[in-house]
């Protein structure tokens, strides 16, 4: 998926600056991409849905291990690629700017973090790594909208955005397993390879900003419906797993449990459509 995400970033990209060039001569006219055509009326209240691939951008992962004097272990984390859906519902003023509330979802990534440091700057061979963890992200989030040729006066069918939101992301993270391939030292002859702990559950602040464009499918005078593309970067808050290790892993507890940053890079494709006409 990482692939596709790739070419769809570029193929957005390069839609938005030709979009640009194109209408750029003048905000009163309707030209677009698709020639002089007029939008019909979008004003008033809204639903959209939107569908596509999220590639996790896990960052910043550490965990204290349970000694007082162990040091703090950093990680190189990374994510598996997965798919994304929102359904929202808002208000476009038609004006170049309009706003909704979406209810968005991500499904499982599974994580790998090996050993990137340690806080004392000792050997990472002499730590454990992070062999297998998941993440799961579920939220709502208030978004606003702001097309800058429509803004203007245009009333093309093809409509460049950029848009900011802000809200409230609930972080799942399964049972996840530390692993320490290197041999015992002499005072901790009893460490384990492997060590499995419980999942947890933390909802923090989440916060995105993108670029998109729309284009309105129906001709003028019949009921509106908007296609949208669209990338943002997502800021889902801090994820963390439980400190419990699982029965048979042994009883100390991590003093801080494998923690990281939810990030992501999400391309969607979107339906946007009008709850009333004019």
């Amino acid at each position: 998926m990482k692939s596709w995400i790739s070419t769809g970033a570029v193929a957005l990209a390069s839609v938005l600056v030709v979009s640009a060039a194109t209408c750029k001569a003048s905000a009163q006219e309707t030209q677009s991409l698709f020639g002089i055509e007029s939008a019909s009326v979008t004003y008033g209240p809204y639903v959209r849905l939107e569908f596509g691939g999220a590639m996790p951008l896990p960052s910043d992962a550490y965990w204290l291990p349970p000694g007082e004097d162990d040091p703090r272990i950093d990680f190189d984390s990374s994510g598996s690629d997965l798919g994304f859906g929102t359904v929202a519902f808002g208000f476009d003023w038609q004006t170049g700017i309009r706003a909704d509330v979406s209810f968005f979802g991500m499904g499982t990534s599974d994580i790998i973090a090996p050993c990137l440091g340690a806080s004392d700057g000792s050997d990472c061979s002499d730590h454990a790594g992070i062999k297998e963890a998941s993440v799961s992200t579920r939220g709502a989030m208030a978004n606003v909208f702001y097309a800058p040729f429509e803004a203007r006066g245009s009333n093309s069918v093809f409509q460049p955005f950029i848009v900011a939101g802000l809200g409230i992301a609930r972080n799942e993270v399964g049972e996840w397993t530390r692993e320490n391939l290197s041999p015992p030292p002499p005072d901790k002859p009893d460490r384990r390879e492997l060590r499995t702990f419980e999942g947890d559950i933390s909802s923090g602040l989440a916060w995105s900003i993108g670029v998109g464009a729309s284009l309105q499918v129906t001709r003028p005078g019949k009921w509106p419906v908007m296609i949208e593309v669209a990338w943002r970067y997502y800021d889902f808050g801090s994820a963390s797993g439980g400190a419990t290790p699982l029965p048979d892993n042994g009883n100390s507890k991590p003093r801080q449990p494998f923690t990281f940053d939810n990030e992501a890079h999400v391309i969607t494709l979107g339906v946007r459509v009008p709850l009333q006409r004019y």
